[in-house]
This record gives structure tokens, sequence and C-alpha cells, in this order.
């Protein structure tokens, strides 16, 4: 929300509140004098008929109680706002009513008990949906000196609605006034909030704002005397000054610029080509062991956070020596590189491939159990199995297999070097197990001694 917006928001709001709660409370104030009214009329009005029936209730002449509740009934109720007008005796047995019906039964509503058992006079206004005000009225025999004998009750019932009407205009002329007073006000209000407050904020913040977008050389221009108009000479002397020193800048880092991105460039490049030499093997193009190492390592741990395994292969070529020694070395090599591609080829991404050394691989498979770890092996050695490799001639016509170890963490070893351990003998019992084979760690059995 806006400056404007918000201020005479908050004048408007307050002239409303004020003039709300002045008129509630005006209203509660007529609203008690017109209810006190109605009390004035109802007590009035019972007594008029207490007096008028007294003799024949005690004499228990029905005929003339009916004739003075008929009499009633020849006024036009609805003007005197009355609903209802009943005498009942001292068991509250209707023995008049301007509802026929009514004549003969029993009132046991809770007001009529209330008022046949109280000696004075009750009244209870209207609350919630009920428009109706009650009042009773004792009908009793007067002695001087002595107590009255009460000889039944009279209970009327007077309508709310020309009260609340009244309240209804009432309340439409406090809301005209409401209205009006908002009206009144929030004209000269808008315009002197304008003039004096909104428009110096916004042109200081639209100078701001565009400032520091990059328009370097915005200025405010205010023609009030006031303390926005110093801050707005501080904005001024301000933006002078970084103006100056951005220039400055811009100057002396567009030409440091071009000679870090020239040195980075160099950097870059000897970094990615230090980086591949320090980690690749430069004959398979696998992970070298200083990369097996360390990543050995941080499998290891992460194993340890995760609780997920991770598995350890060693590959060993069967017969390197001789083959070497029989197609050359030349044929040798190529064999490795075919090796590495067959191993890349069935691992993931987050696995890691490395010569671990001469004719020796190891591959690390992340979050992998040693049965998992187990098939992979047994699945690259049937693929070697089955392949060709090249002779001295360039012909593939040479079978080559491997022997594979597989060791697993946390379920074969405790550490990374035990890992390894655990690998480098499940790979010698392949060999001695007759070459072509995968082993899985074995664990040493328990000691007896003790």
């Amino acid at each position: 929300m806006k400056l404007r917006s918000k201020v005479l928001s908050l004048g408007l709001g307050m002239t409303f509140l004020s003039v709300s709660l002045l008129g509630a409370g005006m209203g509660a104030v007529q609203r008690e004098g017109y209810m006190e009214q109605v009390r004035v009329r109802a007590r009035a009005f019972l007594s008029v008929v207490a007096a008028a029936s007294v003799r024949d209730l005690a004499s228990n002449r029905i005929e003339e109680l009916d004739r003075v509740v008929a009499s009633l009934l020849e006024k036009d109720l609805k003007d005197w706002d009355i609903r209802f007008v009943a005498l009942v005796d001292s068991h509250r047995r209707v023995v008049a009513h301007t509802s026929q019906p009514l004549y003969g039964t029993v009132l046991d509503d809770p007001f009529t008990v209330e008022a046949a058992e109280s000696d004075a006079p009750v009244v209870r206004d209207g609350s919630g949906d009920t428009d109706v005000l009650l009042a009773s009225m004792p009908v009793t025999t007067a002695v001087p000196g002595q107590p009255g004998i009460r000889w039944g009750t009279v209970v009327a019932g007077f309508g709310l609605e020309r009260v609340r009407s009244h309240l209804l205009d009432l309340l439409g002329i406090a809301a005209g006034a409401v209205a009006l007073a908002l009206l009144l006000t929030a004209a000269p209000l808008v315009l002197l909030l304008h003039r004096q407050l909104v428009r110096p904020v916004q042109v200081l913040t639209g100078a701001v704002r565009a400032f520091a977008a990059g328009d370097l050389a915005r200025r405010t221009r205010l023609r009030c005397r006031d303390e926005l108009a110093e801050l707005s000479h501080g904005f001024n002397d301000m933006a002078e000054r970084i103006e100056g020193q951005t220039r400055d800048l811009e100057r002396q880092v567009a030409e440091r610029t071009h000679e870090l991105a020239e040195a980075n460039r160099a950097l870059t490049e000897a970094n990615t080509r230090l980086q591949g030499l320090a980690t690749t093997d430069g004959l398979t193009g696998l992970h070298n062991y200083r990369h097996f190492a360390s990543a050995l390592s941080d499998e290891v741990q992460r194993s340890r956070r995760s609780r997920l395994p991770v598995s350890l292969l060693m590959i060993d070529v069967d017969r390197f020596k001789a083959f070497n020694d029989s197609q050359g070395h030349p044929a040798g090599d190529q064999v490795l590189r075919d090796l590495a591609r067959h191993v890349r080829s069935r691992l993931r991404r987050t696995d890691h491939a490395c010569r671990y050394g001469g004719e020796e691989f190891s591959v690390i498979l992340v979050e992998t159990p040693g049965e998992d770890a187990r098939r992979v092996a047994e699945d690259l050695r049937s693929l070697v199995a089955r392949e060709r490799f090249c002779d001295a001639g360039g012909n593939r016509v040479v079978p080559v297999t491997i022997s594979v170890g597989v060791a697993s963490f946390p379920a074969d070893a405790e550490t990374a070097e035990d890992l390894v351990k655990a690998a480098d003998a499940a790979c010698y019992l392949a060999k001695q197990g007759g070459r072509n084979r995968v082993e899985a760690a074995r664990k040493p059995p328990m000691s007896l001694e003790g």
C-alpha cells in the first residue's frame, strides 16, 4: 500500500471510528429512553386494568372480566403496541384473555410463573429475536394498615416494533452523518497530504529508485522548506560523490577485469591439464591409484554416515605376463585398454573404475551390498571370457580371462585399508581356485582360545 493510501486510510479510519463511537453512544442512550417510555406506559396500563378488574376477580364474576377484556378489544390494540392481555387467578388459570381459545388454560411459561409468585410488578424487556416486552401487575385489594388480599395477576405483552423502528431511523441518520463527515473530511485531507507529504516523498522515492537502477545523474528538486527539503539536499550531495567515485572505479575495474580474465583463462587451462594428469591413468584412461585411494576413503566415510554399504572389486588379468611374452607389450597394452573399456561399459556414473597397477584394476561400487557386487563381478568376468582380444598381428583371436575378488564395507572390513586387503585376498583365492573366477571375501574363523 502506498504512503498516500496509508495516511488517508488512517485519517478516515480515525474519523469513522470517532463518529461511529459517538453515534453508538447516542443510540444506546436513545434506546434506553425509548424503552423507559414503554415500561412506564406498560405499568400505567396494567394499573388501570388491575384496578378495573379487582372487584370482579374477587367476586369471580367471569362475565364482567370478559367485558373488561372485550372493552380493550374494541380499541385498536396495535395503536397502543399491545400484543395480548391476560387475567389469571392465583393458580395461573386464565379467567380472561384477549385470545378466547386460551380461556381456562393454565399458563406455565417462565414469565407467568415468575409474575404469579412476585408481590411486585415484573417487567422483562425483549431480547434476541423477541420483539415483545412482558409486564405483570398483581391484582390485590388494598386495606389500610393491613396486607392486601391478592386475587390474581394481570399479564400483558407490548410490542417493540415501534422502538426498533425509531432506532433504525436513528441508525440511518447516524450512518448518513458518518458518510457526510467522511466525505467532507476526505477531500481536504487528500489535497493537503498530497501537496505537503505524498508528492515530495514520491519525488524522493523516484529519484532513489532511478539512482539505484543506474541513473547516476538523477537529482531531486523540492521547493518545500522542511525536513524533506533537507533530505533532498543530502541525497543530491551523496549522489554527486557516488557518481564521481563510481566513474573512477569503473575505469579501474575495466582495466583489471581484462587482465584477470586473461590470467584466469590460462590458469584454468593449466589446472584442467594438471588435474587430468594427476588422477588419470595415461594408458587406459581410467582413474589412477591416487584417485582410487582418495575416493575409497571418501566412500567409506560416506557409508558410515548413510549406513549404506560400499563394495570393492579387485580385478587381475590371468597369465598376463605370459601374454606379454608371447604377443608383445603393445598387444598387452591394447588388452588393458580393451579391458578398461569393458569395465566402464558395465558401471554406473557414480562408480569409480581405476587402474590399480600393472594388470590389476579396482572398481568402487557406491551404495552396493556384497551380493549385488558379486553379480556385477560375474557379469564382467563372463563378458571378458567371451571376448577375443588382438594378437601381435592385430587379429582378434586371443582369449583373455580375469579373476575378481569382492569385498564389502562394513560387512567384510572396518576400514578402507582392511577393505582393500579383503578384496585382494578374495582375488588371490580366485587365482588359487583355477582363475577365471569370482570369489567373495571370507571372514577369518573366530579364535577359540581364552
